[in-house]
């Protein structure tokens, strides 16, 4: 939790102590959340996370929404860890 609001100017003086290493990783943020901006909203009724879309091909799941969801149920409940 930040103790002060947020401005460009506060993020630009907390940049400008940064290691080399945490501006590459503070770019790679700003890429990510940029991407995650181009994205579609999902329902938050569906349930289904985005990710799930990449069985849209899969052989076996004529219904990618479905599949992926039960295949999220047997991971949850998976007993062999």
């Amino acid at each position: 939790m930040l103790s002060q609001q947020v401005s460009k100017d506060f993020i630009v003086r907390q940049i400008e102590k940064l290691s080399q290493d945490g501006l590459a990783e503070v770019a790679q943020f700003i890429e990510f959340l940029k991407f995650r901006e181009r994205l579609p909203i999902q329902s938050s009724t569906s349930g289904v996370h985005s990710a799930f879309g990449i069985w849209a091909d899969y052989p076996e799941a004529s219904d990618p929404t479905e599949f992926s969801l039960t295949l999220r149920e047997k991971i949850e409940t998976r007993r062999d860890g």
